[in-house]
């Protein structure tokens, strides 16, 4: 592979890292609010699949994981609440 084509796909890997971790942190928020359980654990995937790109993404993660225990409280309560 030349180098032309080694630097295009950095790039590629990199436009791709930015999403994942774009769309983790939109899950992240939304699953503090909404679907905490589903939504924060996409979020966490996101936020890994952004890493596996080179992208720093660990707000997507502190979302993810925020949203997802939150939504387990809420969970537990309406549960045992009864």
């Amino acid at each position: 592979m030349t180098t032309s084509a080694q630097a295009l796909m950095t790039s590629h890997d990199r436009l791709l890292g930015l999403q994942h971790r774009k769309t983790a942190i939109i899950l992240g928020v939304i699953s503090l609010f909404f679907l905490g359980i589903p939504l924060g654990v996409l979020a966490f995937v996101n936020a890994r699949k952004a890493e596996a790109h080179g992208v720093k993404a660990t707000a997507g993660k502190v979302l993810g994981v925020i949203g997802f225990v939150t939504g387990a409280i809420v969970l537990g309560i309406f549960v045992f609440a009864r």
